[in-house]
């Protein structure tokens, strides 16, 4: 398909959904109370990382919030890539189910920072004059602990989503091209995830952190594929260009 300097208004809002997501995620997991800069400490250790989030709770609810957003900016970027020119044969089909599987995983991502939201309420609530803290501190572990079985569904789901994605958009580019690159770079970020959670599942001699950084570090190439497609889709690149 050739390229094109026309932009649709939907490629373009979609192009810049996904910019404006990659941003708001990677900037809430920079300043997550308890994550990579701020006070970090051992995500698997619940109690802890409770007690790191309600040290700093505006901080931990606004970058939930942006989390939800991002999330929900991913989604709309995926539906336009529903109405791109279609197209036969497998890429199509890969494309398509793709984008249902990663709808599906970001729903669930959504979910998971709600019951974050409530856990860091409920830390708070632990804290006001006269209340039970043990009482309002239990609680708020049996709703993170759940959220922490909701993320890991979606470390689940979205390699194999990001594999779809990546070889659906990838077969739309007759010849190499940055933007192929990136395609072909979710496959790849795709693969490498799903081996990485299979060694969570299967190989329980090796520290859970460790991974969960290797998981981060996938996480953060496959942010920047997206920033590359997200620029292509607003400027145009015919590949990515969607029907109004």
């Amino acid at each position: 398909m050739a390229a094109s300097t026309a932009t649709t208004p939907a490629t373009k809002g979609g192009g810049l959904a996904l910019l404006v997501g990659v941003i708001l995620l990677v900037f809430a997991s920079l300043v997550f109370p308890g994550g990579v800069l701020l006070d970090p400490v051992d995500q698997t250790d619940f109690p802890v990382a409770l007690e790191a989030m309600s040290d700093n709770a505006s901080l931990a609810h606004l970058a939930s919030m942006m989390s939800i957003v991002g999330m929900f900016l991913y989604a709309y970027a995926a539906l336009t890539w529903l109405r791109l020119p279609q197209q036969g044969g497998l890429g199509g089909s890969l494309l398509r189910l793709g984008v249902f599987a990663s709808l599906f995983g970001w729903a669930l991502y959504a979910i998971a920072m709600g019951m974050r939201h409530f856990s860091i309420h409920l830390m708070q609530r632990s804290m006001q004059s006269g209340a039970d803290e043990a009482y309002f501190e239990g609680l708020a572990l049996s709703v993170y602990a759940p959220m922490a079985g909701i993320v890991i569904a979606l470390v689940a789901v979205y390699p194999l989503a990001s594999i779809l994605v990546g070889a659906g958009l990838a077969s739309r580019f007759g010849s190499m091209s940055i933007y192929k690159l990136a395609s072909y770079g979710l496959v790849v970020m795709g693969v490498l995830a799903g081996i990485n959670f299979l060694v969570l599942q299967h190989v329980p001699g090796i520290d859970p952190v460790v991974l969960l950084r290797n998981d981060n570090g996938m996480l953060a190439f496959g942010s920047l594929c997206f920033i590359i497609i997200g620029l292509g889709m607003y400027r145009g690149q015919g590949e990515l260009t969607s029907e109004d």
